[in-house]
């Protein structure tokens, strides 16, 4: 084969592997192209809750590797018993020492009712015992007991009495067996036939003492 035909053959030959070449990097381009095109695409409706799933289900769900997650259950109300307050006196005490406080600090100006003053201390008297006793039934309320029955059976008013609060006066012992102390804090509620009625808050110390039915009686009005 002459120079020239040689020199053509291979000329024809480098021409075809350059378009071999040429169409190789073209393919990678397309696909490279393609490849980078398809990550900037949005995602389909709902594929972020999908891709949530399976975390929702791995915290809520007992299946699965993860541990599941409970919501804290809600504490239903319930009656627990009341924590005796600072000074609180057993019951019996503090039962005793009401009944004797709404005897003593009620009275009823309305027809019909209370005679005088001095009849809320002869109720009081059976919550009594010794001296205090003897005392509620003979003593009289003197001028300013009547001055006040007075002005309350004028207006026919009713002296109501509401415990607020049985406890240990400051300072005063602890209870004994036959022994105790107690602070009565209640409310007055003064109720007229006509107009509003008043209240005031007030308190009163007691000293009792156990008798041998074992009852407990006030037998003093001491300023503890």
């Amino acid at each position: 084969m002459p120079k020239t035909d040689v020199a053509r053959a291979r000329a024809q030959r480098g021409t075809i592997a350059l378009f071999a070449a040429a169409a190789v990097l073209a393919a990678v381009g397309v696909a490279l192209f393609l490849g980078l095109g398809g990550s900037d695409r949005p995602a389909a409706p709902g594929a972020s809750a999908r891709t949530a799933g399976p975390s929702a289900v791995a915290t809520g769900s007992s299946s699965g590797s993860a541990r599941p997650t409970t919501a804290s259950p809600v504490a239903e109300p319930s009656e627990s018993p009341v924590a005796s307050e600072p000074g609180s006196l057993p019951a019996p005490l503090q039962e005793a020492a009401r009944a004797f406080t709404t005897a003593w600090a009620s009275h009823d100006a309305r027809p019909g009712r209370d005679t005088s003053f001095d009849d809320a201390s002869r109720r009081a008297a059976a919550y009594a015992d010794g001296d205090l006793a003897e005392h509620l039934r003979t003593h009289t309320g003197g001028s300013a007991g009547r001055r006040q029955w007075l002005n309350w059976k004028d207006r026919q008013v009713q002296v109501i009495v509401t415990v607020l609060r049985v406890s240990l006066p400051d300072g005063a012992p602890a209870p004994t067996e036959d022994s105790a102390f107690a602070r009565v804090i209640y409310r007055l509620t003064e109720t007229p036939a006509t107009g509003a009625a008043t209240a005031s808050e007030e308190q009163v110390a007691l000293k009792l003492r156990r008798g041998a039915d074992g009852s407990w009686r006030v037998v003093g009005l001491p300023n503890v």
